[in-house]
C-alpha cells in the first residue's frame, strides 16, 4: 500500500503495529522495534493523529517498557474509536505489566463489548483475575473466551497460538487430556516458536508439571521469549516463581 501511496498514513501505522506485535509475539529482535519506529515516524509525520497511529505509537512505548506513557497512549485512542485494532488488549496488557491489575479487571465489560471476537484481549483479563485470586471470576471468563476459541479454530485450525489458550482454558477447567492434546498440536504446528513454547509451559504449570514448564519456559527463552515483567507476574507460572530454575531463566530486575 505505501509503495503505491507513500503518504497513506494509516498503512504506516499498520506496518508499525505489525512489527510491534511480531516483536512481542514472534521474535524480540530489536531491528523489529526498530522497523516499527521508522514507519510510526512516517505515519505521524504525515500529520496524523488517528487512533490507529497512537496504538503502534503505544506499542513502541509498551515493548520499550515505558507502561504508564503506553496506557495514556492507548486511552487515548481508545476514547476516539473504542474498537481500534489492538487497542484494549494493548491496554489490559500494559496495565497488567505495570502491577494495575484491578485496572485490568475494570476495563474487561467494555473491552468484551468492543472486541469480544478477538481471543487476544482475554489474555490480561486472565492474569489480572489470577492475580487478585478472584477464581469464580476467572472460571466464568474462562469458559467465555473457550467458546471464542473454539469458534475461531473451526474457521483456522492452524493457529498455533490460538490452540495453546485453548489448552491453557481446558487445563483450568480440568480437562487434562484436552489440554495436552491441544498444546501437542500447537506444538507440532510451531515446534520452535517462543510464543507457543511459553504458552505450552503455562498449560504444564497449570497442570501442576513442574518440569515440563520448566524445560518449556527454558526453551521459549531460548527462542526468544525474554519477558521476564510478564512472566514473574504470570499466575499460570505460579508453581515456578521462586524456583531457582525459574529465577535463572527470569532474574528479577534491579531496582530502577
Amino acid at each position: 500500500a505505501v509503495s503505491l501511496d507513500p503518504r497513506f498514513a494509516l498503512a504506516h501505522a499498520a506496518i508499525a503495529n505489525s512489527c510491534a506485535l511480531y516483536n512481542q509475539h514472534f521474535d524480540r529482535a530489536p531491528l523489529w522495534i526498530d522497523r516499527a519506529k521508522a514507519a510510526s515516524r512516517k505515519a505521524s509525520g504525515l500529520g496524523s493523529d488517528s487512533p490507529d497511529i497512537q496504538v503502534a505509537e503505544a506499542w513502541i512505548l509498551y515493548a520499550e517498557g515505558s507502561f504508564d506513557e503506553a496506557i495514556g497512549r492507548v486511552r487515548r485512542a481508545i476514547e476516539r474509536k473504542p474498537d481500534v485494532e489492538g487497542g484494549y488488549y494493548l491496554l489490559g496488557r500494559a496495565l497488567f505489566a505495570a502491577g494495575q491489575y484491578q485496572e485490568v479487571v475494570g476495563l474487561a465489560e467494555a473491552a468484551i463489548a468492543a472486541s469480544g471476537d478477538d481471543y487476544n484481549i482475554y489474555v490480561p483479563i486472565h492474569n489480572a483475575l489470577g492475580a487478585l485470586g478472584k477464581k469464580e471470576a476467572l472460571r466464568n471468563a474462562v469458559l467465555q473466551r473457550m467458546q471464542v476459541l473454539e469458534e475461531h479454530l473451526r474457521k483456522s485450525p492452524e493457529d498455533a497460538r490460538g490452540r495453546t489458550l485453548l489448552a491453557t482454558d481446558y487445563a483450568q477447567v480440568e480437562r487434562a487430556e484436552d489440554a495436552a492434546r491441544e498444546a501437542s498440536l500447537a506444538q507440532a504446528l510451531r515446534p520452535n516458536d517462543a510464543m507457543v513454547l511459553y504458552n505450552v509451559a503455562c498449560v504444564f504449570g497449570q497442570l501442576g508439571r513442574k518440569a515440563e514448564a520448566l524445560d518449556a519456559l527454558r526453551r521459549a527463552k531460548d527462542a526468544g521469549e525474554k519477558d521476564g515483567t510478564w512472566a514473574r507476574r504470570d499466575p499460570d507460572l505460579a508453581i515456578l516463581h521462586g524456583d531457582p530454575e525459574f529465577e535463572k531463566i527470569y532474574p528479577e530486575a534491579p531496582p530502577a
